[in-house]
């Protein structure tokens, strides 16, 4: 038996298959209901015999095919008013999550700048107390050395060359040293790129490419911190106890933050580009 073929009927007809053509015609009695024929025909652009033949036989040519798709590309009917309400509700939604990632993001570089600001100035005084320290042991060491050629309090010779090393070698800075490598060993590699992020990467900043970065920066810091002993400026001594624990746990916090941020960013990034695509389609 031969194949029966498709038509193209909008009469409900189970040979009906192609959904486009489903969507023209709709659109088209649309415009008939709303306008009537001869008015129909003219929004469209086609001749009143052209429309009166796609109505009555349920049939469309190629040429008020094209006409229905322009209008409907156009934004003609209820269906593309309906779309272009959903993308405005969608619009007005990626409008709100990106300011509310805004006002995070502020709420959480306030408290970052306070709680190094706040650790800054106790290092500072512990730094005068230190300092006033060493001043008195040194004048105790000068009082009790027995004149020239006499080892002196620390057991050395006077005039005889000092292998000095770093005082502090847990302590990070921002300035590189001869002695970096040497001083940093496995942790060497991470304290280059925790200068170079330190460097580039601005305190304040928006979007996905400055989250990125943040994240990366808040990793290296934790690593550091963490995994290697370290500690970070504005810090001038190495911390312990509390003070690490407290440099610790809100960087946690500062990552979770952001890495919750990049997620949503790019949730909005994939919810952005669906919606152009569904504009181009329609």
């Amino acid at each position: 038996m031969e194949r029966q073929r498709d038509g193209e009927g909008i009469d409900g007809s189970k040979s009906v298959r192609d959904m486009h053509h489903l969507r023209l015609m709709s659109l088209l009695q649309e415009q008939e209901r709303k306008h009537g024929r001869r008015r129909a025909a003219e929004i469209l652009g086609v001749d009143r015999r052209t429309l009166d033949t796609a109505l009555d036989q349920g049939m469309l040519t190629r040429r008020i095919r094209g006409a229905l798709e322009k209008a409907l590309q156009s934004g003609v009917g209820s269906a593309a008013a309906q779309q272009r309400d959903r993308n405005d509700i969608l619009e007005d939604r990626l409008g709100d999550l990106e300011e509310l990632v805004e006002e995070q993001g502020r709420e959480m570089r306030v408290g970052r700048r306070a709680a190094e600001d706040g650790i800054k100035k106790l290092r500072e005084e512990q730094a005068q107390g230190l300092r006033r320290i060493e001043k008195a042991l040194a004048g105790q060491n000068a009082a009790g050395s027995n004149g020239e050629g006499e080892a002196n309090a620390s057991g050395v010779q006077p005039g005889k060359p000092v292998n000095l090393k770093r005082e502090y070698p847990e302590l990070v800075t921002l300035e590189p040293a001869d002695d970096d490598q040497e001083v940093f060993g496995d942790a060497w590699k991470l304290v280059q790129e925790w200068r170079k992020l330190k460097d580039s990467h601005p305190n304040e900043g928006k979007g996905l490419d400055w989250l990125l970065a943040e994240e990366r920066f808040l990793t290296v810091e934790l690593e550091l911190l963490e995994e290697y002993g370290l500690t970070l400026p504005p810090a001038r001594f190495p911390l312990r106890g509390f003070d690490r624990s407290g440099q610790v746990n809100w960087r946690r916090k500062a990552l979770e933050d952001t890495r919750r941020k990049v997620r949503r960013r790019k949730l909005l990034a994939g919810a952005w580009h669906a919606l152009t695509l569904e504009r181009w389609r329609g």
